[in-house]
């Protein structure tokens, strides 16, 4: 069940991951207007924090499970 528990986690964070790059490679091209570059820094930084609160999450759920 830990297995299970540390690949979402993986699979959660590539996710994340992946669309925060691609956001922020659509931020440096140079059609990008000055309002999208705010809603696309907005939507990098949930990105990141999504990121954290999945890793805090995956983290005690494995030590909850490693308790029983």
């Amino acid at each position: 069940m830990i297995t299970l528990v540390r690949l979402a986690r993986v699979l959660c964070l590539l996710v994340l991951a992946s669309l925060a790059v691609s956001l922020v490679i659509s931020l440096g091209t140079s059609g990008t207007g000055a309002i999208e570059k705010v809603v696309l820094l907005v939507l990098i930084a949930g990105c990141v924090f999504l990121a954290a609160k999945a890793s805090t999450l995956a983290t005690r759920t494995q030590a909850r499970l490693q308790r029983h």
